[in-house]
């Protein structure tokens, strides 16, 4: 993460000592993100730029897959914040430039994401997460609803 790290996160909790600046600081990076994201936009996939927008805050992650340069994430965001709220979310990154370390990213809170530019691949995705950080460089995403999991009888619509 570049504007929204870790270090910044655990500075905005109540008890950490410097709430009160962290937050200030984080107004002001979320300003510049603002400002940046609209920047380079035109340069992005559609679907990146949409993910960035509607946020998967507080999903879940619940599955994770890779093979042969894809990246496939299954996020539970039915309690989530952010357009993506109420469902079950795929995303499917394509041309994906490296291994992405997935041990113990199942039950993982996405907590903010940022899209970047890339020299290796269209775009490069940041995710803070409750515990540790992802960075995706791929080519592609497709974004979609996931069918409900297998032995699922809730009724609730992937």
């Amino acid at each position: 993460m570049i504007f929204f790290t870790s270090q910044l996160y655990d500075g905005m909790q109540p008890q950490s000592g410097w709430e009160r600046r962290a937050r200030r600081q984080w107004m002001r990076r979320w300003k510049i993100s603002r400002e940046y994201s609209a920047l380079i936009s035109p340069l992005l996939p559609a679907p990146v730029v949409r993910l960035a927008r509607e946020t998967l805050h507080d999903a879940v992650v619940e599955s994770v897959a890779q093979h042969d340069g894809s990246l496939t994430l299954i996020m539970d965001a039915r309690r989530a914040l952010g357009g993506f709220a109420g469902r079950r979310v795929q995303l499917l990154f394509t041309g994906v430039k490296h291994r992405i370390r997935t041990l113990g990213l199942v039950g993982r809170w996405w907590l903010y994401e940022e899209a970047h530019l890339c020299s290796r691949a269209r775009f490069s995705l940041h995710v803070l997460l409750d515990e540790g950080e992802l960075e995706i460089e791929a080519d592609e995403l497709r974004i979609q609803r996931a069918s409900k999991p297998k032995g699922s009888g809730d009724g609730v619509c992937g």
